[in-house]
């Protein structure tokens, strides 16, 4: 039977230590973003606006709220409906039934328009194309709500359904509240 002396086992305990610190130390940080100044550095944030870059009006796009040309910027079919599964009640006032809301100017039946194409202009189009499907999510159920949202927002084609089936999904659903459930 080998016997360990302190010799020989110090050193490699002290490797393994080592390598597990800067382990540790390089899971916390995010990577840098290439071009991004160093932490500390004085140079501005790589959030701040470019002061060259072109515009979206010198660039010749539209923002979303910018209504293209024959139609508004935004048009939306919202399809409310509730689920079978899990005998959950749904939210106060959700309702089933069929909206239509535009943007540029505001309009259709939806009961509060001004307020979702103000959340539209602010959340974008992030929501609404948003795939949580290989995400790692909460495993919870926060209601029976299905809303079906199809149509387009500017350029962009919108085909989704929003509900409540895990973590993921109740937050994508609470960032478009003013649109699918005001």
């Amino acid at each position: 039977m080998a016997q360990h002396t302190i010799a020989t086992a110090l050193p490699t305990r002290l490797a393994a230590l080592a390598a597990l610190g800067l382990l540790l130390t390089a899971c916390g940080n995010e990577p840098a973003e290439v071009g991004a100044p160093a932490p500390g550095s004085d140079e501005s944030s790589p959030s701040a606006p470019d002061q060259d870059a072109p515009s979206a009006e010198e660039e010749g796009t539209e923002s979303p709220q910018e209504a293209p040309e024959g139609g508004s910027a935004t048009e939306l079919t919202i399809e409310r409906s509730l689920s079978d599964e899990g005998g959950l009640s749904p939210e106060s006032g959700f309702e089933e039934g069929v909206w239509t809301l535009t943007c540029s100017p505001e309009g259709g039946d939806h009961p509060d328009p001004e307020a979702a194409c103000a959340e539209i202009g602010e959340v974008g189009t992030d929501p609404f194309l948003l795939d949580t499907t290989d995400m790692m999510c909460t495993m919870q159920i926060g209601g029976p709500e299905v809303v079906r949202v199809t149509g387009h927002i500017g350029d962009t084609e919108v085909d989704t359904e929003f509900n409540k089936s895990n973590g993921c999904e109740i937050d994508r659903f609470a960032d478009v509240e003013a649109v699918i459930n005001p």
